[in-house]
């Protein structure tokens, strides 16, 4: 095959690093001249095999994929962020880019505009066996900015549903703050079955009132963690201890410590934890 020239401004040390992250046969030979204001690379391997020049264009698309995300995105992302995104409150720009960044190096987000992109490189790389960079994205940028504004849209729906979440917390936290305590104590019990609320005296708590105004309200099926903040949210404890072993992936165990803060505790053990983990049946009211 005819050797495969890849030429950017990016100098040689920073491209090399590239490189390294590529596992190709021996047989490939790689050279590269220094034109002063640019690098060309050239690749070559040195036999013949149908079979390998396919597999050599592919890996060089990826190549040339990776150093546009890695030298070249950052002006471009700065540059379509101030296009599209015009006022987001309470959210620096800055940050807005920085995690776009962070979505364009992730390989498994953006899959489908990625495979784009390398399909749009591999087939010149096929049909012209060389590419200038910096050229590319002057003439042909499509592609690129195809990815870098799903990346932003991404982004931005992200920071949307984050504000919409933390507002949403922060009247739960003032409705909570403002309502009168039901209760002093309230233990929430939680296992990979269920979820149950027990009082001081760990006796269940009944909130079958609370479950027939959510059924009232909502057509759908209430969830059971639905059912269990709506009713620490009516009882509004001065103390929730929370008990279990199955906490950390718990999204509505976060939201009630974000909801109720220092009113929540975990417990480390207790004879409660230890009844609850032998399936032993609590007294009920």
């Amino acid at each position: 095959m005819e050797p495969i020239k890849i030429g950017s401004t990016v100098p040689v040390e920073k491209i090399h690093n590239i490189i390294e992250k590529f596992s190709y046969n021996k047989s490939l030979n790689i050279n590269y001249q220094d034109y002063n204001d640019r690098y060309e690379y050239i690749f070559s391997l040195s036999r013949k095999d149908t079979d390998r020049d396919i597999a050599l264009y592919n890996v060089l698309a990826n190549f040339v994929q990776d150093i546009f995300l890695d030298f070249y995105a950052d002006k471009i992302i700065k540059h379509r962020t101030n296009k599209i995104v015009r006022s987001i409150d309470g959210i620096d720009k800055s940050k807005i880019i920085e995690e776009v960044k962070k979505a364009l190096l992730d390989r498994k987000q953006l899959v489908r505009e990625r495979e784009e992109l390398k399909s749009e490189i591999l087939n010149y790389l096929i049909e012209n066996n060389a590419i200038i960079i910096d050229g590319y994205l002057t003439f042909r940028p499509k592609a690129f900015y195809r990815l870098v504004d799903k990346a932003i849209e991404t982004t931005v729906e992200k920071v949307n549903m984050l504000i919409e979440y933390n507002e949403y917390i922060d009247t739960l936290q003032i409705f909570v703050d403002g309502q009168y305590s039901q209760i002093d104590l309230v233990n929430l019990v939680v296992t990979k079955d269920k979820m149950e609320l027990l009082d001081a005296f760990q006796k269940e708590i009944n909130n079958s009132e609370v479950k027939a105004l959510l059924d009232e309200v909502f057509d759908e099926d209430i969830s059971e963690g639905d059912l269990i903040l709506s009713s620490l949210l009516a009882l509004a404890p001065k103390k929730i201890i929370i008990h279990g072993d199955e906490l950390d992936d718990s999204e509505i165990i976060l939201v009630i410590k974000e909801i109720f803060l220092d009113r929540v505790k975990t417990c480390s053990g207790c004879n409660l934890c230890r009844l609850n983990s032998i399936g032993v049946k609590k007294t009920e009211s």
